[in-house]
């Protein structure tokens, strides 16, 4: 009789195990993550942490800012479009995962690569310059974009050139290829974080002109009619990337690759015209 009481008394502590093992499945997710992303329990076999953090996820999770022609957020929702966001989609089917279960994480530039060590993105697009520090700091894609270094200066202004500067000084946004093709040619530039922090300087001649990427100039001009001009010769290049997290090779190979496909069967040409324009230059060399 004992026995049977203990066997009994056995059978319904299994039960309620089991009942708590349903309750409760599977990991829980990493203290601090906004996302709720999923920790591996085990390596998925890909050779990438990433990779497998993305597999067991079911999703992508995209550090992003906004750029012109790039990546833009519609208004009224949070989904972007442009020449990031397509190539994104093909990255995303590459991977195995529905480019329509991305997340997108808008973040300041200072903090996306902090995002991606901790494992709280994946990846980052929306006009990622590709310059020394960010190398430093995280795996780079790219470039996949090629786009030139250009100064503006108001219409009024005599300045055509940085040879017509006189006295005046350039402003930059801090950290950019514009900022360093300005010191290399030996204008030390104002910085600010943004061209468009760098643009409120005109007011009041601050400065004398700003340089960035073309695709910001565009939108400065533009938002300005009338009161700004593209002046002199590009000073240089600007490389964009997608950022990585840091030592994931296998990662970055599998994006390259994917890049590399779609210069070479045409889908770059195509995505180019759409979403910056025409004529279509000739396309980069990822490394």
């Amino acid at each position: 009789m004992v026995v049977l009481v203990i066997a009994a008394l056995w059978m319904l502590s299994r039960a309620v195990h089991g009942v708590t093992d349903l309750v409760n499945p599977g990991p829980a997710p990493v203290a601090g993550s906004p996302f709720d992303t999923i920790a591996p329990q085990r390596p998925a076999g890909s050779g990438s942490p990433t990779l497998d953090r993305i597999a067991l996820r079911g999703r992508l999770i995209v550090a992003i800012r906004d750029t012109p022609g790039l990546a833009q957020r519609s208004p009224g929702s949070g989904s972007y479009t442009g020449f990031d966001i397509a190539l994104l989609t093909l990255i995303a089917r590459d991977v195995g995962v529905d480019p329509a279960r991305t997340s997108f994480k808008p973040l300041a530039p200072g903090n996306r690569e902090a995002a991606l060590r901790r494992g709280e993105a994946d990846l980052i697009l929306g006009g990622y310059e590709i310059t020394p520090g960010r190398s430093a700091e995280a795996g780079i894609a790219g470039p996949y974009l090629v786009r030139s270094v250009q100064l503006v200066a108001p219409v009024a202004s005599t300045v055509h050139g940085l040879g017509s500067l006189g006295h005046g000084k350039v402003c930059a946004p801090a950290g950019s290829p514009a900022a360093a093709a300005l010191a290399a040619r030996g204008v030390p530039p104002q910085t600010r974080s943004t061209l468009a922090a760098c643009a409120d300087l005109l007011s009041g001649a601050r400065v004398a002109a700003i340089a960035g990427d073309q695709d910001a100039v565009t939108a400065i001009v533009a938002q300005r009619p009338g009161m700004l001009r593209v002046v002199g010769q590009p000073l240089g290049t600007t490389d964009y990337g997608i950022g990585l997290p840091p030592d994931d090779p296998v990662l970055q190979q599998r994006i390259t690759t994917v890049l590399r496909r779609a210069i070479a069967d045409g889908t770059w040409a195509q995505l180019y015209a759409q979403y910056l324009g025409t004529p279509v230059p000739s396309p980069p060399a990822p490394r």
